[in-house]
């Protein structure tokens, strides 16, 4: 048993090869794939900035990278290095966080808080939908209460929590999607803002946090 337990092993080992990672320059073990379609965490990504990748002479067309810098995806394509993140390479699906602060919503109105920036010339952000958390303190919120996800120069907000920082002594965690409306609500190059409609609440004590599911559509 013990003789065809290492013959197994010794075949196996001809089949793949595994790299010191003590040794190993881009910082874990990393491997070329060549099938038609792979998903990758990125822990598993060769990680790099851009500029050290496009001095490398080991890369095939279809190996992808991690740029370190710009936190995007790079697929190279036989010539150069493309994000697959914020083009049209593919419908990339992102998600956002953001906790607000008592103090930063007492004036959410007339200072919003961005919650994902600018995507670049030609693309806009689209939300998919929304996720608001509060943890109640001990005052609520009062007057101007619905919180609003909203781009920065549209003339309506893309998803909207009617009335829900009216957490009377209760703690809340409500989703919202996207809501339906004849106004524009997108814009070229425009970053995704939190906001309260109307004005800033008049009364409240409790910290907020809204999470954003969205993705960048080519105009």
């Amino acid at each position: 048993m013990r003789k065809l337990i290492l013959f197994v092993l010794l075949i196996a080992s001809f089949g793949a090869t595994a790299q010191n990672q003590d040794v190993n320059p881009y910082g874990g073990i990393y491997y070329n794939d060549h099938s038609n379609y792979r998903m990758f965490g990125a822990d598993v990504l060769v990680r790099s900035d851009r500029a050290t990748a496009e001095a490398r002479t080991d890369v095939i067309k279809g190996d992808h990278l991690y740029d370190t810098l710009t936190q995007d995806v790079l697929l190279y394509n036989g010539s150069t290095w493309v994000s697959q993140n914020n083009t049209g390479n593919c419908a990339c699906i992102k998600e956002a966080s953001l906790t607000i602060a008592t103090a930063d919503v007492l004036t959410l109105n007339s200072a919003p808080i961005e919650i994902v920036a600018a995507p670049g010339a030609g693309y806009a952000i689209e939300v998919l939908s929304a996720v608001f958390s509060m943890t109640y303190n001990s005052i609520p919120y009062a007057t101007n209460t619905t919180l609003q996800v909203k781009t920065s120069g549209a003339s309506s907000s893309q998803i909207e929590f009617s009335s829900l920082l009216l957490a009377l002594g209760a703690d809340v965690l409500n989703s919202n999607q996207k809501q339906s409306t004849s106004s524009s609500n997108m814009g070229d190059n425009a970053a995704l803002n939190l906001t309260v409609k109307t004005g800033n609440p008049t009364a409240g004590n409790s910290d907020i946090k809204v999470y954003v599911t969205y993705r960048i559509i080519e105009l």
